[in-house]
């Protein structure tokens, strides 16, 4: 294991400068104040709130202790005897709230938050609360988590499932924001140097495991891939491993991974067949805009920013503008099929962002019109300005 020092090296999606131009006109601008306000009310919420940890679980696994993640696969419902063996893709079994899939998604969340509005508001309270969640969920030994994930999305009943190699990983994406949400954290007095580095040691030793259960092609057609790239890339960018950033033999350059995805139209073949096109589609973007942000603010030469910031953006144009004209009501959606109760708000977590990283003038009209629209996501909004405070003017 690496000498780790206690150096913040992030935050690798967030771009500081930015936060920055917005905690300079929270003031001025009425919508950065309206989430500004939304934020500190949500945030507020959560120092009240009680977060449970990984070993509060009904059962421990077979094979492992109270301190290991353990979900359910989402999709596979019991038959007769009681055995998870039947698959109904986009309809959720309810056990999977008594497990600990819900806890990640909170703590993440509850971090996320916290973090945001103390570097917004500079106001203690809240760095305090995310270092107490975040040592108690990493650290401390009565409610910490192991850095594995060797029984997510196991299927009771059924021996030797889930775990290392299944989609499981899938459960880990809520970690890309706390890695985040820590290096927004890092100049408070609530969290110390000792602690970036355990922080460091326990991604450490999740990358680690990731590296021995899934090789660098794991799930190439599927949003499992795009958010195990995710994944592994800022896990590796916290825990000092950057010289594995641009190896294809830890993660596949992006234009491989977006051939395998997309065809030239746009349309992601393996996800519109799910039992829940319209989200799938969403969710994969929503994983490339992660991609995109982390590999734009890396202040090296980063081998797959190259290629996302061409004029096609490794195939991920048609895409996107699909999105974005589908939100204007210039086109049909030609590359997923509508979905009852899918809500178009979510259209704004890929827009905002990929307004910003492409300096797009299309995707900012768009993800304006959502929020015109009523559509509300203050971690999205006071993350990512609007171009006109940024300064852009050019699209590509």
């Amino acid at each position: 294991m690496p000498d780790f020092t206690i150096s913040n090296t992030g935050p690798y999606i967030i771009n500081t400068n930015n936060l920055e131009i917005i905690k300079a006109n929270l003031d001025s601008d009425p919508i950065l104040s309206e989430e500004y306000d939304l934020l500190i009310q949500g945030a507020n919420r959560f120092l009240s709130h009680n977060f449970r940890y990984i070993t509060e679980k009904p059962q421990v696994p077979s094979g492992g202790s109270i301190n290991d993640y353990v979900s359910i696969a989402r999709y596979w419902h019991p038959d007769s005897t009681g055995a998870h063996t039947i698959y109904r893709d986009g309809i959720t079994n309810p056990l999977v709230e008594q497990f600990d899939r819900p806890k990640l998604a909170e703590m993440s969340s509850g971090v996320y938050t916290l973090a945001l509005a103390y570097y917004l508001s500079d106001d203690e309270i809240y760095a305090e609360k995310a270092t107490e969640i975040l040592k108690k969920w990493f650290f401390e030994p009565y409610s910490k988590m192991n850095p594995n994930m060797d029984f997510a999305q196991i299927r009771l009943g059924v021996p030797d499932t889930g775990g290392g190699g299944s989609p499981g990983i899938i459960d880990a994406i809520d970690f890309i924001q706390v890695v985040d949400a820590v290096s927004i954290l890092y100049d408070s007095n609530s969290w110390s140097g000792n602690s970036h580095i355990k922080l460091k040691e326990w991604f450490y030793h999740f990358s680690r495991w990731i590296i021995r259960n899934y090789n660098a092609d794991a799930y190439d057609v599927t949003n499992v891939s795009t958010w195990l790239d995710a994944q592994r890339a800022i896990y590796f960018m916290l825990s000092e491993q950057d010289d594995k950033l641009n190896s294809d033999f830890y993660i596949p350059p992006v234009s491989e991974r977006i051939s395998a995805q997309f065809n030239t139209d746009g349309v992601q073949p393996f996800e519109v067949t799910r039992g829940r096109p319209q989200h799938y589609v969403y969710f994969n973007l929503r994983g490339y805009m992660n991609i995109i942000h982390l590999r734009k603010n890396r202040t090296a030469t980063d081998r797959d920013w190259q290629i996302l910031n061409t004029p096609s953006k490794g195939g991920l144009k048609p895409a996107l503008d699909m999105i974005a004209n589908y939100v204007l009501n210039r086109s049909e959606p030609g590359t997923f099929v509508s979905e009852p109760g899918f809500d178009d708000c979510r259209y704004y977590e890929i827009l905002k962002p990929a307004a910003v990283a492409f300096s797009s003038m299309l995707y900012e009209e768009a993800a304006m019109e959502l929020a015109g629209s009523g559509c509300r996501n203050s971690a999205i909004t006071l993350v990512y300005p609007s171009l006109e405070l940024i300064g852009f003017s050019e699209t590509i």
